[in-house]
């Protein structure tokens, strides 16, 4: 993150362990990025506004609590970065909704991630998908587990792509992070086994199975040798390396980035429709993924 960039970062909070670590990951990064911090905590009283008519509730109790449930939030910010410059605000709208709100405007927004699974749309959190496929700015999704490391020296950062427009940024804004953090780069790229007719035979203008294979691959291996290059001329003092990985997208993209301290995915690539927000690969990441995932668009 760029230090003369003055935007916020934001981060959501309800209370719960999960938000809690990522607050705690939203402060480090934020007083890291020289930025302020904004915890947002959202009442979801919006659909209950017919309560509010017979007394049931206020708005102004609703903003109350709250900002009271904010305020939690931020003394765990505070007690994580002292110094950091850190507000609340609250919101009667959704979760979803107030982060999507608040994203105009942010450099990055944070949400912790609910869970891991192969079950798209159950264990990946409401709240998270919404706030990853809508944000108008950067959002990372961060995992349940405590005490997990910036980006450093030590901690490296891992981008994947695909050689698409989406994959090209996510490997610029990786190589800007990694710079910024004095960490490694490692740009992954995956391909797998083409798939054969029921006689075996390989795709048309192919002699062999095998070759088609060769083909796949060597086609994986320059989009990250491109990649490295890319990311090399942009950032020359950085260190950076490819990894080619097989088998399916996004379970070899979780697979290789266990060890990272940071995962970059763009939010689109190749095979997914322009009209998507969240393109399947990078849903299927989300799910899967078991380190903080930064979604580019």
């Amino acid at each position: 993150m760029n230090s003369q960039d003055s935007r916020p970062v934001v981060v959501g909070f309800d209370g719960s362990d999960r938000a809690t670590t990522a607050v705690e990951w939203a402060a480090r990064a934020a007083e890291r990025g020289q930025a302020p911090l904004v915890v947002v905590c959202a009442s979801n009283h919006i659909q209950f506004v017919p309560d509010a008519g017979v007394g049931l509730w206020t708005p102004e109790e609703a903003h109350q609590a709250s900002l009271a449930t904010a305020e939690r939030g931020a003394e765990v910010a505070r007690a994580t970065a002292s110094g950091l410059a850190v507000r609340t605000a609250s919101s009667l709208a959704s979760g979803a909704a107030a982060l999507e709100k608040h994203s105009v405007g942010a450099r990055l927004v944070v949400v912790g991630n609910s869970g891991h699974g192969r079950v798209a749309g159950v264990l990946l959190g409401s709240t998270a998908f919404h706030v990853a496929t809508h944000a108008r700015c950067p959002v990372v999704l961060v995992p349940g587990a405590a005490d997990l490391p910036l980006p450093g020296p030590g901690a490296g950062v891992v981008v994947a792509t695909d050689g698409s427009e989406s994959g090209a940024k996510a490997v610029e804004q990786a190589a800007e992070l990694a710079a910024h953090y004095g960490a490694p780069l490692r740009v992954l790229t995956v391909w797998q086994r083409p798939a054969q007719d029921r006689y075996a035979r390989p795709p048309a203008g192919l002699g062999s199975p095998a070759e088609a294979e060769e083909a796949v691959r060597t086609a994986s291996a320059r989009v990250a040798e491109s990649a490295v290059q890319a990311a090399t001329q942009a950032q020359p003092d950085l260190t950076v390396t490819s990894a080619l990985a097989e088998g399916r997208a996004a379970e070899a993209i979780a697979r290789e980035s266990a060890d990272a301290a940071l995962l970059v995915v763009g939010a689109r690539g190749r095979g997914d429709l322009a009209s998507l927000l969240l393109g399947s690969t990078s849903r299927a990441v989300l799910h899967l993924a078991t380190v903080p995932v930064l979604i580019v668009r």
